[in-house]
This record gives structure tokens, sequence and C-alpha cells, in this order.
């Protein structure tokens, strides 16, 4: 059976007026309404799902930066949450999945510390005559059934907010597991596994910690070899960069204008020269001219402006850059160590990646020394538009997975600002070699040759998306335009 069994999505960023699936208001964000481009999302995915022959509802897995932390505030990021649940089950509706797991990335990182946390304290309660272990930084990636899988209590809470008495079922049986930072998924039938991770550790920026470590000790080491080693060495530098500082008033609106300034070189350089004349008049030296300070000050934040904004987001002439494939290569081979230890030495035949954090929906194979072969490779892209000059190079899709672990990318937009060019097509690794399918089966739902009519909702989705990526880089520069 080619039903969908799995919905993979990442990178919504609910709550930043970039987003595209964030509504928006004459001044900023909207939480009271869905946005148009978040309406047309949901409708799609409901009729995809309504064409399933069996009875079984698909799991939603959201790989991470889902609710934006570090860019928006918690109240107005955890509203837009809400209406965007909202949607998946209208008044008399039956739900549309039977649970949803969560990956947690760089954005919302918060949300996995809040969850290790509670069930530390959840199994401190239950093993009162136990020596305490360490606290762990990791799930296991192969989600067993069990009572004491970790749950992400705070969005529960919003699941059942404004739960009603005319309806109590509401949200109350839909339930939010946590993976970190990876999610597998095995094939009963085969050697097949998919490894879903939200993609930050792919990035050297993320592992910073330790980079120092192995530079301190002298060892030649990119990537630790244990999950739980890599997490433990990074998270208070993930979490404070991306969810601490995000979530301090005034300094965390200070972090959303860098932040931006980052993707627009222009800009930046001007925010960088403001900057510094105003740290060469605060703090004045014995000796150079301000002019001077100025120089040195604007000398030395470009140069840590440029070490951090180095990534795959800038490199505009191709979906996965040479530095992305590498950390691939590196992550896989610690999470494969992941795989071994979970499964008493047993390690798949056939791999497959899913991730996104770049913002850029591929569809491609990264070879793999260690591992003699190419490894399919899916990229979920982002729904943010975060620079003045949108790119066809970005854009965002929905993975789904059947119960055979073939895979198709349902590639909802890319970035284009021309009108009618913003089209939804349905893509794979192997397209025309390989037998998929879920491919052929989501093709024959999905039209995706340019020439014909769009069928069902999917035009109406294609025209929101183009509007609400003209409207927010117009938005976009304007911001920057006054700063």
């Amino acid at each position: 059976m080619t039903d969908i069994r799995y919905v993979c999505i990442s990178d919504l960023h609910l709550g930043e007026e970039d987003s595209i699936l964030t509504a928006l208001s004459k001044s900023g964000v909207d939480t009271n309404n869905p946005g148009p481009v978040m309406v047309e999302l949901i409708r799609c995915l409901k009729e995809l799902i309504s064409k399933n022959e069996g009875d079984r509802k698909p799991t939603l897995i959201l790989n991470g930066d889902i609710v934006e932390l570090a860019l928006s505030t918690t109240e107005i990021s955890a509203m837009v949450f809400e209406r965007f649940r909202e949607l998946f089950r209208e008044e008399g509706e039956e739900e549309l999945f039977d649970q949803i797991i969560y990956v947690p990335g760089n954005h919302d990182h918060h949300l996995w510390e809040r969850t290790r946390e509670t069930q530390y304290l959840g199994y401190i309660k239950r093993h009162p005559e136990r020596k305490l272990p360490a606290p762990w930084h990791k799930t296991e990636m192969f989600m067993k059934e069990t009572d004491n899988l970790p749950h992400c209590d705070f969005l529960e809470s919003l699941l059942n907010r404004h739960s009603s008495d005319e309806d109590p079922t509401f949200a109350r049986d839909l339930k939010i597991l946590v993976a970190y930072p990876n999610l597998g998924l095995r094939s009963e039938n085969s050697d097949r596994c998919i490894v879903i991770h939200h993609g930050h550790f792919v990035e050297s920026k993320y592992r910073l910690m330790s980079r120092l470590k192995a530079d301190i000790f002298g060892v030649n080491k990119e990537m630790p070899e244990d999950i739980q080693e890599l997490e433990a060495e990074n998270f208070a530098w993930i979490e404070f960069l991306w969810s601490a500082i995000g979530r301090s008033g005034d300094v965390g609106e200070e972090v959303e204008t860098l932040y931006e300034h980052m993707h627009n070189s222009e800009h930046m350089k001007k925010y960088i020269s403001k900057m510094a004349e105003k740290l060469a008049k605060r703090y004045d030296l014995p000796g150079p001219e301000d002019w001077v300070e100025k120089k040195i000050m604007q000398t030395i934040i470009e140069w840590a402006f440029d070490q951090f904004s180095k990534g795959e987001r800038e490199v505009r002439s191709t979906t996965m850059g040479e530095e992305t494939e590498k950390g691939i290569s590196l992550y896989l081979n610690t999470t494969w160590n992941q795989i071994k230890e979970e499964c008493n030495g047993w390690t798949p035949s056939e791999l497959v990646f899913v991730f996104g954090h770049t913002h850029k929906p591929c569809e491609e194979h990264v070879s793999m020394d260690w591992l003699n072969g190419n490894v399919p490779v899916y990229n979920t892209g982002g729904w943010v538009v975060d620079t003045v000059d949108p790119q066809a190079v970005f854009g965002g899709s929905v993975v789904l997975i059947d119960d055979e672990l073939n895979l198709a990318s349902l590639r909802m937009y890319n970035e284009e600002l021309r009108p009618g060019t913003c089209r939804v097509r349905v893509k794979a690794v192997d397209e025309n070699g390989k037998e998929n399918p879920l491919y052929d089966r989501i093709c024959s739902l999905v039209d995706c040759e340019e020439n014909e009519e769009e069928k069902g909702p999917w035009k109406q989705f294609s025209s929101e998306a183009s509007h609400a990526v003209r409207e927010r880089a117009e938005r976009l520069e304007k911001r920057l335009g006054r700063l």
C-alpha cells in the first residue's frame, strides 16, 4: 500500500515576521488568524491524505525550527503555533494526524532543553532508590512504544488550552513526542532506514565547542564520534545563541536586527559602520582619533560577522555546497554509531537522510567515503524570506513517506518574484530510475506539468505563496532601509 504514513516538514519559523506562514498585520504579526499560505498548505495536505486507502492516519514529523524562539517572542510564536494546529481539525472533523513527533532544531532548541529536564525529573521520581545517572542529551532515535517517551509539555499545553465543553475531545488525545537530535525510521520488510535530523550539526559553527576542544588538546577530529558527546559539548552554546539571547528583551530585538543584516551584505556594511561609530564615541581610547577608532572597530566587527555568517545559506549558486556535503558525511558517520548501539550491532543496507535548516529544498545523492556509496538526501527547505532579493534556490518542501519508507518530496514553492512561477512540483532522488510507488502515486494526485491546469487546491496555494514572498521581501527592505 502506498498510503502516506509520515509527513515531514521543517523551518516554519512560526511567529517570525519573515515566515510566509505567519499572518501579518499593518504593524507586524497577527496572532489571531492563520496566514493565507498556512491555510492553503493544510488544505493541500488534507487533500492528499484524504486519498489514503487505509484507515490509519499519518504521523506529522516537525523537523525543527517550527516555533521561532530566537527571533520572536515566546508568546507570539506560541499563539501562531495555535493557529497552525487549529487547522488540523476544524470543528466536526476528525484529527488529520495520529500523533506529532517533534525534532527540535537550533531556533527552538529550548524546547528540547525543557523536555529533557522534565524527563530527567520524571526519572528521579520513578527511581528514588537508585544512584542517579548523568543527565542525558539525546533520545533513542528509534522510538519504542513505552509510557516513558519524552513529550513536549509546552506545546501539548497549547493543544489543550482552547478545548471546549462542546467538543471536549479536541486535542486531548493528540501527543507531541520528542526525538533529538535524530529520529530513525526502520522498514519492517527491508533493511532500509531513514535518519531525520534538523540539520544544524551539519554546519561546523553549531559544533564550535567540540572544535575548540579538539584544538586545545591537539586532536585532529572534526566531529565527536558519539551523539551524546556532540550535544553535551555544544548544547549550551546553541541554547545561548539561538534561544536565550533571542528571548532577552531589548537585547533580543537587537539580535534580530543583526540576523537580518547578516543575509543582506550592503545593509550589513552600513549597519556595522553605524555600530563602529557608536562604539568609537562610547569607548574613547587614548591616542587615536575617533575616525581611526571607528576604522579599527569596523574591521574587527566585519571579521567577526564574516566568520559567523559563513554557511550554506550564503551559498546561492547551488542547493548544496561542498561544506554541507562534508558535514552530512561527518554527521552520518557519528549517527551510524548511534544506530549500531541502539540496534545491537545491526546496520541498514540502505540509508536515507532527511534534514532542513538550510532553507534550500533539494533531492540529491551525497557521496560517503566511509559508507562506500551514495546516500539519498532530502532537504525540506524553509518558509522564511530573509533577503530583499529572493532567489529560486530557496523554498519549502514537505517530504512524504510510506510504510515501506519510500519517499517523495512535495516541493511546495521556490522563491520567485515573477507571478505564476511559484508552482507546486513532485520530486524524488531517483525520479527516472529506482522504483518508487509513492512518488508515482503522488505525481498522479498533484499535477507537476507546467502546460496543464493544476488540480485541486494547488493553484490557490501557489498564488498565495507567490504573493507572500513578494510581500515579505518588500517589508524586509523597508525595515532595513530605516536602520
